[in-house]
């Protein structure tokens, strides 16, 4: 039986060892590039001679992380596309009808008072429901309409890449996460509401993503149209003002291109994508919203 040394003496070296159909692909490969090689006898060992080797195993690894996410998956059907879209607009809806009830930023209303962000009533007393409540809550109707419209085709695109519900539960952390940064790193009280640090969220996940799965060297054309979406967001709430909190919307983006880079990338929680999954984690962050706001309103 011949060894790998006894190839080595020979000047030949194995490359690959993997099942038949998959060694022709390899094969077809390195004779693109012009590079000699041989199948063993028994056909399951890729042969190159010993001064290609580094050559080979180059042109192998380009051509794996190329196609890496191949095949590609089943188009979408239309049916399942409306399933993963709907509560996107459901959430939306949501909040333009809670925006009906609570009317614009008032000190007075109780439901601002008790849902918004207050640095010192989260931080000195514990009320760690503004976090999430706040999110809930609009300044004004363009405020309103720039997170609905805006963040519904983010929304819309992310649930379709990662599941609706799993989309809206990494919505409320990187939401919630980034109204906590804020808070901390702020040297003086701070009060704040809007769903917009969530959207920011949602873009700086559909950031990571894009990177991260993608098997382009150049992969930063298709973060063009999230890039978009917050440069005209920024737009419609203006870039300074009590009404526009720009901590809170960097920090949420940050979170969730850090987020977003770790499903790309490491994959990680792909068990959580699968669409059996969603309908209760989706339940999950509606039960948690509306725990949120019990307690705010106790």
């Amino acid at each position: 039986m011949i060894g790998p040394d006894d190839l080595y003496e020979k000047g030949i070296v194995t490359i690959a060892t993997e099942p038949g159909e998959h060694l022709e692909t390899l094969s077809l490969v390195l004779s693109a590039v012009g590079i000699d090689h041989w199948l063993d006898p028994s056909g399951s060992s890729l042969l190159v001679p010993v001064d290609r080797e580094q050559a080979a195993r180059f042109h192998l690894e380009q051509y794996r992380l190329e196609n890496r996410d191949w095949p590609l998956p089943a188009p979408v059907s239309h049916r399942t596309l409306k399933h993963q879209t709907f509560p996107a607009l459901l959430g939306m809806t949501m909040l333009v009808f809670l925006y009906g009830y609570t009317g614009p930023w008032s000190s007075a209303h109780h439901w601002f008072t008790r849902g918004m962000v207050d640095s010192a009533a989260i931080l000195e007393h514990g009320e760690w429901w503004r976090l999430f409540t706040a999110l809930t809550l609009h300044a004004d109707l363009a405020h309103l309409l720039g997170n609905c419209v805006l963040g519904g085709v983010v929304i819309g695109l992310l649930s379709q890449m990662l599941g609706y519900g799993f989309t809206w539960m990494l919505l409320i952390l990187s939401g919630g996460a980034g109204n906590f940064c804020n808070i901390v790193l702020r040297q003086h009280p701070h009060a704040s509401v809007g769903f917009s640090t969530a959207v920011f969220g949602a873009i700086g996940l559909l950031i990571g993503l894009t990177i991260g799965r993608s098997a382009s060297p150049r992969p930063y054309r298709a973060v063009l149209l999230p890039l978009g979406a917050g440069a005209a967001l920024l737009a419609m709430l203006g870039s300074g003002g009590e009404q526009t909190d720009l901590g809170a919307h960097f920090f949420g983006f940050v979170i969730g291109s850090v987020l977003g880079l770790l499903l790309g990338v490491f994959r990680v929680f792909r068990q959580l994508q699968s669409r059996g999954y969603q309908p209760y984690l989706f339940l999950i962050v509606l039960l948690a919203l509306f725990s949120s706001w019990y307690a705010a309103l106790q």
